[in-house]
């Protein structure tokens, strides 16, 4: 395989024996996942130092290859070094870690070295992943100062410039700062780029789209992850593609293309667990992608089919889904159960877009019981927060309940001509006027078509919901006709069987 600088820029800092091997393993590869088992292969039947153990596993952990790190612990071999990546793994696969116990761990790692470099590429690793996992990390700035000071002060520690402002784009992307997030992601990119650390440079791109541009700017993510990809396939980086097909999936969800989404999210599913990896979390996405859809029962499905293992961070997520799973099935005292545990835990964090998620689902409890005032006080509060963080996905389906509501309690024998139901019919035609959301925009025409139907205009209500069930053809939105179905259902059945 083509040397990068991921792998090389250690070489100075490490001793001989460390660096042969590291060559050695490149030199055998035939790509950057292929030289992860390669290195995997060594340390096991080797008898190797505790550095060249530390860079098995963080090749491992870091391009996802849990399978890798379980052959690695089943053949005894350890290192300090690598001990709070573990603890990390722990946490991820659903046992929770005390934060003394982190570190602890990264004191003895720390300690252990004999070199700064070494000990700051243990202490990015590790802090790069916790920040995703850990709350306790924001009040942890210290070791971050001296890392920044001795980027600043020597230039042998630029290589992890790049690594600081990813953390601080993480960050920023956390606390909705976007603008001043995306300006850290270009820096952090520019500096991957200097050093050739194409793996780093490779998330980022996703990272950057995934989490911040799509949600402004839909066609420009998707441009950047192309980017993303190009790089993984030039490298042979499997989970970063896989990444990428999750964050299609967010994008797809987010037109309201569901069937497309579940492709996505399907196959980033099937790629982590082959490489070993707990995918609890990410079954709930594929829950809520269901739950979209209105399809109850395969939401609760995807759910309990990857219940244990799910992390502590993960839960509340969960159960907001299963909330949702039950309101589809009409279950309604069982979704109330569900998400009051959800609230309890959610409260507990600082996620606001996971209480936004809880006022929406309790909306949609009391629409189910037609206690509209109730539920528009809970979707009004749920979309107010979805505005605030850009949550494209959760403000267009807000919307689409606030109308449906809106057209259910609109006065038709007071008014003799309305185009729209009122102000949230209104607010969703803008939104899907001024965006590229496919799905959605057939969506709100299928409000409209109940809205006509209710008024008894059928042969305009017909045209719609032709429209509609065309529309349904296309592969990113088959879930429309049974949507179709639902919400108008004597128009629906009665066209669908006519072919």
């Amino acid at each position: 395989m083509k040397a990068f600088g991921t792998i090389t820029a250690c070489f100075p800092h490490v001793d001989q024996e460390t660096r042969d091997i590291l060559q050695a393993a490149m030199d055998e590869a035939g790509d950057f996942d292929d030289f992860a088992e390669i290195l995997c292969n060594k340390v096991c039947f080797e008898s190797l130092n505790p550095l060249t153990i530390y860079f098995a596993y963080f090749f491992a952990f870091y391009q996802g290859n849990y399978n890798l790190i379980d052959r690695l612990q089943e053949t005894r071999k350890y290192s300090d070094l690598a001990k709070p990546l573990l603890l990390i793994i722990q946490s991820v696969r659903g046992t929770p870690v005390v934060w003394n116990e982190f570190q602890k761990t990264l004191t003895v790692a720390i300690r252990s070295t004999q070199s700064d470099w070494i000990a700051c590429h243990i202490y990015v690793a590790w802090r790069r992943a916790a920040e995703m996992f850990l709350p306790e990390c924001s009040t942890d700035s210290g070791p971050l100062g001296y890392l920044e000071s001795k980027i600043e002060s020597d230039s042998e520690f630029s290589f992890f410039a790049s690594e600081l402002h990813s953390i601080k784009a993480q960050r920023l992307a956390h606390d909705r700062s976007y603008d001043e997030a995306v300006k850290m992601y270009n820096l952090a990119i520019t500096e991957a780029r200097k050093h050739d650390n194409l793996y780093l440079v490779a998330y980022l791109l996703a990272e950057k789209a995934g989490r911040v541009i799509k949600r402004t700017n839909i066609s420009e993510a998707l441009s950047i992850l192309e980017l993303g990809r190009e790089i993984c396939e030039e490298i042979g980086y499997v989970s970063g593609l896989a990444s990428i097909d999750h964050y299609l999936g967010h994008i797809a969800m987010a037109k309201g293309e569901y069937n497309l989404s579940l492709h996505y999210q399907n196959n980033f599913v099937q790629t982590i667990l082959l490489l070993g990896e707990p995918v609890g979390y990410e079954m709930a996405i594929i829950a809520q992608v269901h739950n979209m859809m209105g399809d109850g029962a395969r939401a609760l499905d995807s759910i309990a089919s990857h219940r244990n293992g799910m992390p502590a961070l993960g839960i509340p997520f969960a159960l907001i889904q299963e909330a949702w799973a039950m309101v589809n099935l009409d279950r309604i005292d069982d979704a109330e159960e569900s998400i009051t545990k959800a609230k309890e835990l959610a409260l507990k964090s600082d996620n606001e877009t996971r209480l936004g998620l809880i006022y929406f689902v309790e909306g949609l409890i009391e629409k189910s019981r037609h206690e509209f005032a109730s539920a528009n006080y809970s979707l009004e509060h749920a979309l107010e927060i979805f505005e605030r963080n850009y949550n494209q996905a959760y403000l267009n389906v807000t919307l689409f309940h606030l109308t449906d509501m809106e057209i259910e309690a609109f006065k038709y024998e007071k008014i003799t001509k309305a185009k729209f139901s009122g102000p949230w019919m209104t607010k969703l035609m803008k939104q899907v006027e001024e965006r590229e959301l496919p799905g959605f925009a057939i969506q709100a025409l299928l409000l409209q078509a109940k809205f006509a139907f209710k008024w008894g205009r059928i042969a305009q209500s017909n045209k719609m919901i032709k429209r509609v069930l065309k529309a349904a053809e296309t592969s990113g939105m088959m879930y429309l006709r049974e949507m179709a179905e639902s919400l108008v259902p004597e128009l629906a059945a009665t066209l669908q069987s006519k072919g």
